[in-house]
């Protein structure tokens, strides 16, 4: 056994901390990026990029982040505040001395299977405003739900479950079937869950045939991925008489908006009904510690949930402890009280600036310090870049990307409502901080309004901010509506970036090569977008109406993913257009530059019920037709000429070859590779339909000269 003295092991941590500091600090911004997309989340990395979003904060403090830009350490403003978890702060410097203390005192962490001094003491203290409740310590928010769905089960044996729509609680396999948004791949493998629909009374009375089904419904009192929505009163009211009279639990998840966010303790305290069960999270840790809370009210609580709920993590003295600071901290700073205070002061001069917005802002709403401001759908703008970030659901995010390197404000959209950006500061944040907001959202609402894309979008190419100028209107699209059922689709995509202001003139003032990383970040969000739909008569009479489909790439893009074999997200882009060409309607999509190739002629799409095209049969009926009609004109005769095919192994070459072979003496194959096995394949094929014709193969052009 090696032993060490307690001041030896401190001094080798404290090294260690250093080296780990020292090493963070030594790698690049762009190298712990690459690590974290690698390593970490890929998909989520890719869609922080598009918005300019991925950056990599190294140090925090109260309601500031800071990180590194080159040589320069830049400060930002923390609006998201840990999703709701910072009411204090970061390191709240109180909690952290206490914190320090209690390690200093070395409290029991892994000490299970016996009586735990700080869950008694967190118990006792979050009982006090509410009443007789048992509390089951967890260790996040998502696992207080799963522990709140299993008692529920547990207690009422019924086999469905309510939840509302829109609603947010958590990604575990059980919580994740009460969000409606992010539950489907995942339904059949979790419990049942019917959605109440809130705003709709008509059909409550249908719903409530189930009741005798029900083991619980759960309830956020602020719907907060959902879009910072407080539930109508009269189904509050409904809910209430239909679970109390059926003995159904109502299930508070208060882990958002509990501890004072929205200016009481917890905000269903507005409710004219205790809730049986309450579930907490997030602050609760005061943003130090990860813990979650489960109160059942005792006269629900059954006995053995204490044996079969349990965790290795949950109830350590240290993260209990941290727990009942933060409470204390909270009453005995009135924090409640501050965050109406000044929520009350924010939602007056956002309302203000919705009246004189209405165009860039559509609701304002929220209480407390968690505001939602939801951002009208420009869909239809006179930008097409505003009309296809929107039409994407990204425009919240481009906006926070805006006010992160523009103004230095960090915001993030709500996760099932990507329109509202969440306005969740600490309770401590200054009116001037919140004034500072304000400015820079009034500002982000002009340049909209004045459709200035380089304004909005000049971070994304790291160029400074220009002044705010109006923009011209980009000719807006025609939408044609359908007056025949044929319908078809054509996908197209751009040649080179700087074709980018042909769709949007404003980008005209960029380099090509700033167009170009413009498109690069663009594209890792943006897909195909429906740009005109409109009505196409051929020479016959016959009408189709036609949609054209967009994609915000270039050539470049597909030839360099072609090189690196890295066509998987090309393909993903092409797919959802033939999704988008199906919804439209569409019976057939053609594909067209660079996608068919991607796709080998479409066959790598997977969408039913569309016929796809490449435009290769088209090409070669056009040209034989060609052909034939020249050599008339020439009075040239093809049966005893000789006929060249250059770049004979392609697909619309080598079918070009197969027609004519019959039809001439000689054919001449251009090719760049003689051992190529695509040309053995097509020789076969071409002594099978015309044994009698002369075939030469040649790599040299020169050789024209001969047909």
């Amino acid at each position: 056994m090696f032993v060490q003295s307690s001041s030896s092991v401190t001094e080798n941590l404290s090294n260690s901390v250093e080296k780990v500091i020292q090493l963070s600090q030594s790698q690049s911004s762009d190298g712990l990026k690459q690590k974290y997309e690698t390593y970490c989340r890929p998909d989520l990395v890719s869609r922080l990029k598009g918005a300019s979003l991925d950056v990599v904060y190294q140090s925090a403090e109260g309601d500031y982040l800071e990180y590194q830009k080159g040589d320069k350490t830049i400060k930002v403003l923390d609006l998201v505040g840990g999703y709701g978890a910072n009411i204090l702060g970061h390191y709240h410097p109180e909690l952290v001395a206490y914190w320090q203390q209690l390690l200093q005192v070395k409290v029991p962490i892994m000490a299970q299977a016996s009586c735990r001094s700080g869950a008694a003491q967190l118990g006792e203290v979050l009982t006090q405003p509410l009443g007789d409740y048992v509390t089951i310590l967890t260790n996040s928010g998502t696992e207080t739900i799963e522990a709140a769905i299993k008692h529920a089960f547990l207690e009422r044996r019924r086999p469905l479950l309510w939840a509302v729509k829109g609603a947010f609680h958590g990604k575990t396999l059980g919580a994740i079937q009460l969000t409606c948004s992010f539950g489907e791949p995942y339904q059949q493998w979790g419990p049942n869950v019917h959605y109440l629909d809130p705003q709709d009374s008509n059909s409550w009375p249908e719903t409530e045939e189930d009741a005798e089904n029900v083991s619980a419904v759960f309830l956020e009192p602020i719907l907060g991925e959902g879009g910072i929505k407080s539930l109508p009163k009269a189904f509050l009211n409904w809910l209430s008489q239909t679970c109390h009279r059926e003995n159904i639990p109502i299930i508070a998840d208060e882990i958002q908006t509990g501890m004072g966010r929205t200016g009481c303790l917890f905000a269903s305290e507005s409710w004219d009904f205790q809730p049986d069960y309450l579930c907490l999270a997030k602050s609760l840790g005061g943003g130090l510690v990860k813990i979650g809370a489960l109160m059942i009210k005792r006269e629900r609580l059954v006995s053995a949930f204490s044996l079969q709920h349990s965790s290795t993590f949950g109830e350590d003295d240290l993260s209990a402890l941290i727990g009942v600071k933060t409470l204390e901290i909270i009453q005995r700073d009135q924090l409640p009280r501050r965050c109406a205070k000044l929520g009350d002061r924010l939602l007056q001069q956002l309302r203000q600036l919705q009246a004189q917005y209405p165009e860039q802002i559509k609701d304002v709403r929220g209480q407390g310090l968690m505001i939602g401001l939801e951002l009208q759908d420009q869909s239809e703008s006179a930008s097409n870049t505003l009309r296809m970030i929107s039409q994407h659901q990204y425009l919240g995010y481009f906006a926070a990307g805006y006010l992160l390197h523009v103004h230095r404000i960090r915001i993030m959209p709500t996760l099932s409502q990507p329109f509202t950006l969440r306005i969740q500061p600490s309770a401590y944040i200054t009116e001037s901080a919140l004034d500072h907001f304000v400015e820079a959202i009034t500002t982000w609402c002009k340049a909209v309004k004045s459709l200035d894309i380089v304004h909005l979008m000049s971070f994304q190419v790291d160029l400074p901010t220009p002044p705010i100028k109006i923009q011209p209107a980009t000719p807006i699209s025609k939408r044609e509506q359908p007056q025949t059922h044929k319908k078809v689709a054509f996908l197209a995509h751009l040649i080179t970036a700087k074709d980018a202001a042909l769709c949007d003139p404003a980008l005209s003032i960029l380099t090509p090569e700033q167009q170009q990383t413009f498109l690069d970040k663009a594209s890792q969000v943006m897909g195909p977008t429906l740009f005109d739909s409109l009505h196409v008569t051929s020479q016959t009479g016959e009408i189709v109406h036609l949609s054209f489909l967009g994609l915000p790439l270039t050539s470049e893009h597909f030839q360099e993913a072609w090189k690196t074999r890295q066509t998987h997200w090309l393909l993903k882009q092409i797919e959802e257009a033939t999704v988008l060409a199906k919804q439209q309607g569409c019976q057939v999509l053609g594909l067209g530059g660079y996608t068919s190739i991607v796709t080998r002629n479409g066959r790598r799409l997977k969408t039913p019920g569309l016929a796809l095209t490449t435009g290769n049969a088209l090409t070669i009926g056009m040209g034989v037709l060609s052909l034939q009609k020249a050599s008339q004109q020439l009075n040239i005769d093809p049966s005893i000429s000789t006929l060249a095919i250059i770049g004979a192994a392609g697909n619309i070459a080598a079918t070009y070859a197969l027609m004519m072979a019959p039809k001439v003496k000689k054919l001449l194959l251009i090719v760049r590779h003689q051992a190529s096995g695509k040309l053995n394949q097509l020789l076969e094929q071409i002594h099978a339909v015309a044994p009698s014709t002369q075939v030469t193969v040649s790599e040299h052009i020169k050789d024209l000269r001969d047909c």
